[in-house]
């Protein structure tokens, strides 16, 4: 009976000790995401009460697809009227020196001032 109490504990604890092994190896790849270099992204995004406008954004490039989810509520400072708006919804969201896909976004990000 002893022995079976012994076995078991042991068990317990190589099973306990296991997933903090794995923890360990997963924030190691953390870390080395956190490493990563954030770059300029802009996004062409539909204003709050009509409008429209280019905004710019300092991401990692990893999280660049999520973009266009995360900043749907942002407050931002239009630069054409200088009064700030919130995002209602973003249409496309690329890097810096990306083309945008649709022609009148194109047009205003070659007007905007940098």
């Amino acid at each position: 009976m002893k022995r079976a109490i012994k076995l078991i504990s042991f068990l317990l604890v190589v099973s306990i000790s296991s997933p903090g092994m794995a923890n360990g190896a997963a924030s190691s790849t953390k870390i080395k995401l956190d490493n990563e270099k954030k770059q300029n992204a802009k996004c062409y995004v539909q204003l709050v009460g009509g409008g429209e406008a280019i905004s710019l954004w300092l991401v990692k490039p990893s999280l660049l697809k999520n973009l266009k989810r995360k900043i749907v509520g942002q407050e931002i400072l239009v630069i054409q009227t200088q009064k700030k708006a919130n995002i209602y919804r973003a249409k496309e969201c690329i890097l810096e020196e990306d083309d945008f896909k649709d022609t009148r976004a194109l047009a205003m990000d070659k007007e905007l001032p940098r």
